[in-house]
């Protein structure tokens, strides 16, 4: 009975018609902050500490003075970095004000600046194969799975998308570390076929593994059960529905991309929504 309760109140909660005008179930604001405090510690408190360790790694030296609790500077540096990343006034007043998962999304993309950065492979240590490990394409192609993943949780990850895009691009075509000037410089007309083909491949395998998770996380959405026989069917409708409702440009673009302006420009005497055709406004934006 509890599970089937629980279940009638997700439904609810995204239901097409009536959740657009507020669910304030008890329950459903239960199940939403637990899930929202689960996701902030899992993913987007886990990708900071991550990301700080790297990034103060190799700190040791103790620092001389007004250094009072025996600190070195990695660990100074590291406490700093968290409370800057973790008590960010827009996090704590908006997305922690009212439980929103805006942090998920974020966590997600700090997850894959954290991978797509690397230049080894994360899951060999350097004793195991040195060779393999510094010269592996694993780390951005595990990073496009996850900045993916953050795309498609929330659409704001559009405005990390072109940098993105282009620091991959420019990891499919960095050379080999490890090499001096001298033998780089005789041994560059030998490698060039092989660098461009090298280079390629890793962009082959980038689009695939986009691909591959986009699908993932769409074709669920667009499977549809058709009676009396229940046979599956795939309606392409439903994803252009889903796009409709991520860009809403039919009501209007009072969205937080470019509300502030959108609203000056939509009231009297400029009334840009009247002298503006709908199929136009995406553009204009």
């Amino acid at each position: 009975t509890m599970q089937r309760k629980g279940l009638r109140i997700l439904k609810e909660l995204v239901a097409l018609h009536t959740s657009r005008y507020g669910f304030e179930d008890a329950r459903g604001k239960l199940f939403m902050r637990l899930t929202v405090l689960v996701l902030d510690v899992t993913i987007y408190m886990s990708a900071v500490w991550v990301l700080v360790m790297r990034l103060t790694a190799g700190d040791d030296t103790i620092i001389a003075n007004g250094n009072i609790f025996g600190l070195s500077i990695g660990q100074h540096r590291r406490i700093w970095l968290l409370l800057t990343a973790l008590t960010q006034p827009a996090i704590i007043l908006i997305d922690h004000g009212h439980f929103q998962y805006n942090t998920t999304s974020l966590g997600l993309a700090l997850w894959s600046f954290h991978f797509m950065t690397l230049d080894v492979n994360p899951f060999l240590r350097e004793s195991d194969n040195p060779a393999a490990r510094n010269t592996s394409f694993l780390g951005p192609v595990i990073g496009s799975i996850f900045f993916s993943l953050a795309l498609n949780f929330k659409q704001m990850e559009l405005y990390h998308a072109p940098a993105v895009f282009a620091y991959l691009l420019g990891r499919c075509f960095r050379k080999k570390r490890g090499r001096s000037s001298n033998e780089n410089s005789a041994n560059n007309v030998d490698q060039q076929p092989s660098h461009i083909i090298a280079a390629v491949s890793r962009f082959i395998s980038l689009g695939v593994t986009v691909i591959l998770t986009f699908a993932i996380l769409w074709v669920p959405f667009a499977i549809t059960i058709q009676p009396p026989q229940d046979l599956l069917s795939f309606d392409i409708k439903v994803i252009y529905q889903i796009l409709r409702r991520l860009f809403p440009f039919k009501r209007g673009l009072f969205e937080g991309k470019v509300a502030n302006l959108w609203c000056t420009l939509s009231i009297r005497p400029i009334s840009i929504r009247q002298r503006i055709p709908e199929d136009v406004l995406p553009l204009t934006a």
